[in-house]
């Protein structure tokens, strides 16, 4: 039989504490394994109760009495990154204060952004070949919404964000 081996009050504490302020499932799933564990409860009961196979639950213990919490955390898995997870917000809203109509290359006359469009303006623009969920992702990622789209009144002006901003300035005087 396997059990976790919580060594001292400290570590007890440190697993408790750990329970209570985590905000991912499988980290919080894993703390827990642990913590039962350590309680008496076998590889098989635990296995049946979160619906993992054995082999997992094992794994999970033994990383934590080989090093504890530290070892016992999940390792993001390597993989390829995305083509514009460097994007910020303020990138994005660089390229969204304008209408698509207004980029020459895009050959659009529309005034509302699409992700396919956006997936088009990347592609003429930045040379960057992705999908449109990607695009979605990207956006997502820096807070943008991705909703129905408002109708956004543009200008051909290069000063045309500055002006606005007075203007937003001024009646925020008021």
């Amino acid at each position: 039989m396997i059990h976790a081996k919580i060594r001292n009050q400290q570590e007890q504490e440190r697993l408790e504490n750990a329970l209570q302020v985590s905000k991912k499932k499988n980290w919080y799933r894993r703390l827990k394994i642990v913590q039962l564990s350590a309680r008496g409860h076998t590889v098989q009961q635990l296995g049946e109760l979160f619906g993992l196979c054995e082999a997992t639950i094992r794994n999970y213990i033994h990383s934590y009495n080989q090093g504890g919490l530290g070892k016992l955390k999940p390792v993001k898995q390597p993989g390829r990154p995305p083509k514009i997870a460097h994007w910020t917000k303020q990138q994005w809203d660089e390229v969204l204060e304008q209408t698509p109509n207004q980029y020459e290359k895009l050959d659009i006359e529309s005034f509302q952004w699409t992700l396919d469009r956006l997936r088009l303006y990347l592609k003429e623009y930045h040379q960057i070949d992705i999908c449109i969920s990607s695009v979605y992702y990207s956006l997502r990622r820096t807070g943008r919404r991705t909703g129905r789209s408002k109708l956004r009144v543009g200008s051909p002006d290069p000063d045309y964000t500055v002006k606005r901003k007075q203007i937003k300035e001024l009646q925020d005087f008021h």
